[in-house]
């Protein structure tokens, strides 16, 4: 196993970890656990509009949870078998440009900060660490 598999293994591990994390917070959402942020939700949203952002964030985080669980499972696989690195490749070109979106809202929205540039680092480094495995299989 190459270095940049272990790193593979290592954000895939992470990344399971993180898309349960996001699915357990979405669906406590969904079942009205999460109503902790109500009243930061109707500052910023509105009374109105506030149940439709708070359902929006709870099909986010779900989808994002999914996403990243479905991400952690195939890089897994493809660090112990570096013949299915192309879909891990695709992947995690997706989430670098999501993480780029997101930094350019961050920036719009004058939120930007160290979070902001944080979230660049996993998807980047595990595009590079694929394409370093996609390259030692040709």
């Amino acid at each position: 196993m190459s270095n940049s598999q272990k790193f593979i293994n290592v954000v895939s591990i992470l990344n399971i970890i993180g898309g349960i994390a996001y699915l357990v917070i979405g669906l406590l959402g969904a079942f009205g656990v999460g109503v902790v942020g109500t009243e930061r939700l109707v500052e910023h949203t509105g009374e109105q509009t506030a149940g439709v952002a708070a359902w929006l964030f709870i099909v986010i985080m779900i989808l994002v949870g999914g996403f990243s669980l479905f991400t952690g499972i195939l890089g897994t696989r493809a660090a112990h078998d570096a013949s299915k690195i192309g879909p891990v490749f695709t992947l995690a070109t997706i989430s670098l440009i999501i993480s780029v979106v997101n930094v350019v809202v961050s920036i719009i929205d004058k939120d930007f900060g160290l979070r902001a540039i944080c979230s660049l680092v996993g998807p980047a480094l595990m595009l590079w660490c694929a394409a370093n495995v996609k390259k030692q299989n040709q």
